[in-house]
């Protein structure tokens, strides 16, 4: 059975908001999923005592909505929501629990923030005919504490149905490990697809019978390049190296734009060229000859390489014997340096056509766009990136692709990109994943200059890059 990590499926949420369907309707989904499986299995759900333990992510939103559904089906209801309401971490939870709240005559609610206040509890939850379990789902972090260590150990002493929302809680979604305790539940109902938590040993032994329900993302949120790429990769900022090295054949105002975002978003950037009379947002661009790039590159993760400069580095760089990857966006020097580094290649649609590498339409619908993308990363045995009128993106195995707002159009445009996906690969994302947050910031950024009627200078993009980081409340990577 086909699996989705629990960082996918955050990319695959927010993916999904950004085509039109919302995360509090998916949530809605998920919740009514558990309380219509609670009305299948009890048969009849009225006087029927539920209890649903809630923790304060979005997994606790989801044991919300099913608390909310049972209600509706005349099934008396207790929530016990485990930590502060004013705790509550997201927008559609927080929702979820204003409309419980104001349910004062079918829903009955105890904030427990200690565990005495669920021991309280015991001879009442023990009368339950059935528990739901939306205490962490995908979302638990390090090893199971107070108040929800009793919590998950009161629910296996039940010796009641329970079913667990997505993940028992307690289970790592992504490798099945426990951390210290964890839910054992007769059913687990996961939503869109599997974690691979789930098909490991402990998985099948904690989950039970494992259900698998469609909440209504659209299958495009996990093709699409959008905002859940961008904010997946940024999540890798400062957490690796950090360091970048660049080769311009010349620096020009139109590529320009490519340092200043990499001084953004960097720790280090080292230029082989001449020092030039520019501002970067963060003094950690360093000008070097030939030689000094060379040394440097031991400390580098990534090097951007273009032009016949570019190609001189690179056979210095084979000759030391440094591991370092590579992006560039000549074909020619992709392909040089595949055979000794893993290099990725970003190039616009105009030029890969021009090397015969694809037909010159195939980036113009997107579904001829998916098979030629994945096509040509596997012909060339490398990630690959295609900045088209519909972007293309793949490693061979996964494929994304952008269809709007805007494609790129401008050589400043494609350095834009270039930038983004530079500096990500500097901080080990993947090779998707990176091209994919380029993607999505170029097209992005693009639309806000043509709404706002601007030219598409290195300063201006900078601007509006910034606001969109801001706006998506990711200008923390900016001081990574």
């Amino acid at each position: 059975m086909e699996t989705i990590t629990s960082e996918e499926m955050a990319v695959v949420d927010e993916n999904s908001e950004y085509l039109g369907v919302p995360r509090i309707l998916l949530m809605e989904n998920a919740g009514r999923a558990v309380a219509e499986h609670l009305r299948e299995h009890l048969k009849e759900l009225r006087d029927r005592f539920v209890v649903v333990f809630c923790g304060t992510g979005n997994n606790g939103g989801d044991g919300m909505v099913a608390a909310r559904h049972l209600a509706a089906y005349g099934c008396r209801v207790l929530v016990v929501l485990l930590g502060s309401p004013d705790k509550i971490r997201t927008y559609e939870a927080s929702r979820n629990f204003a409309a419980l709240n104001s349910m004062k005559a079918t829903v009955d609610i105890v904030i427990a923030k200690d565990a005495a206040t669920l021991e309280s509890l015991a001879d009442k939850v023990k009368n339950s005919d059935a528990v739901v379990d939306g205490i962490f789902g995908t979302g638990i972090k390090g090893e199971v504490r107070e108040p929800w260590l009793t919590a998950i150990e009161q629910i296996n002493k039940l010796g009641r149905y329970v079913v667990a929302i997505d993940v028992p809680s307690g289970l790592d979604p992504d490798t099945g490990s426990v951390a210290g305790a964890a839910v054992k539940a007769n059913t687990t109902i996961t939503f869109h697809r599997p974690k691979p938590g789930l098909m490991t040993e402990e998985g099948r032994a904690l989950s039970g019978k494992l259900l698998v329900s469609s909440i209504g993302i659209p299958p495009e949120a996990e093709l699409v390049a959008g905002p859940g790429d961008m904010r997946a990769a940024a999540a890798y900022v400062g957490k690796g190296l950090g360091r970048l090295g660049v080769v311009l054949e010349k620096v020009s105002d139109e590529n320009m734009i490519l340092l200043k975002v990499c001084s953004l978003l960097c720790k280090e950037v080292v230029v082989l060229g001449q020092a030039g009379a520019h501002d970067f947002p963060k003094p950690n661009v360093r000008y070097v000859g030939m030689k000094e790039f060379v040394d440097s590159v031991k400390n580098l993760s990534t090097m951007f390489l273009e032009g016949q400069s570019g190609k001189e580095a690179l056979a210095k760089v084979i000759d030391v014997g440094v591991d370092a990857g590579v992006l560039t966006h000549s074909y020619e020097l992709a392909v040089s340096a595949k055979k000794h580094l893993k290099a990725v290649l970003a190039i616009s649609s105009e030029d890969a056509a021009s090397f015969g590498l694809f037909i010159p339409d195939a980036f113009r619908s997107v579904k001829s766009a998916v098979g030629a993308t994945k096509e040509l990363s596997r012909r060339l045995s490398m990630p690959v990136g295609i900045m088209a009128d519909v972007d293309g993106i793949s490693d061979g195995e996964v494929t994304k692709i952008n269809w709007f707002p805007e494609p790129t159009r401008e050589p400043t445009h494609r350095y834009l990109y270039l930038a983004v996906a530079s500096a990500f690969l500097s901080w080990g994302v993947s090779a998707v994943r990176s091209l994919s947050a380029a993607s999505f910031a170029t097209r992005s950024v693009i639309a806000r200059l043509l709404r706002a009627k601007e030219e598409a200078t290195p300063k201006g993009m900078l601007e509006v890059f910034r606001k969109l980081l801001e706006e998506m409340k990711l200008s923390s990577i900016l001081t990574g």
